[in-house]
């Protein structure tokens, strides 16, 4: 039996390489999505401290009408924010199935690979055996002629 080619070796060479790609991605889009979470959650609590700075305070009506603009482009702001982590986690969720994907089809070529080279050692020592015992049947031969 000949050698196992060394095309399953590339392969499982390159679905390492996909994986490793995979799993970098999925690792950006995970920084992606908690820097996204993070500016969400600091546009939050400036909202509550603006709220909060408001108790007690007399409000006239231009004051009141920069307070409604101001409030406005906030919750605006919060929109486009959720709308973003909205989207980095789909990203993160497509990445994680893409990551998931490229470590099954690793795990494939390497049991593939594994495979073949299994097969190749058992057909090699068949042979080796194989060639010892006409070794020793001629060795035998030999010995019993006078």
């Amino acid at each position: 039996m000949r050698r196992p080619p060394r095309v399953l070796d590339t392969l499982t060479y390159i679905r390492e390489l996909r994986e490793e790609r995979a799993r970098e991605r999925f690792s950006l889009a995970l920084r992606a999505l908690q820097a996204a979470l993070q500016e969400l959650q600091d546009l939050e609590k400036a909202q509550r401290e603006y709220f909060q700075g408001l108790a007690g305070q007399r409000l006239d009506g231009a004051y009141l009408r920069l307070l409604g603009e101001g409030l406005e482009a906030t919750f605006g702001e919060r929109r486009r924010l959720e709308e973003r982590l909205r989207s980095r986690q789909k990203e993160v969720e497509s990445l994680r199935e893409e990551l998931a994907q490229a470590h099954r089809e690793r795990q494939a070529a390497e049991i593939l690979r594994e495979k073949r080279w299994r097969a190749w050692r058992r057909e090699e020592e068949r042979r080796l055996l194989r060639e010892m015992d006409d070794l020793t049947l001629m060795r035998r031969a030999r010995l019993a002629r006078p």
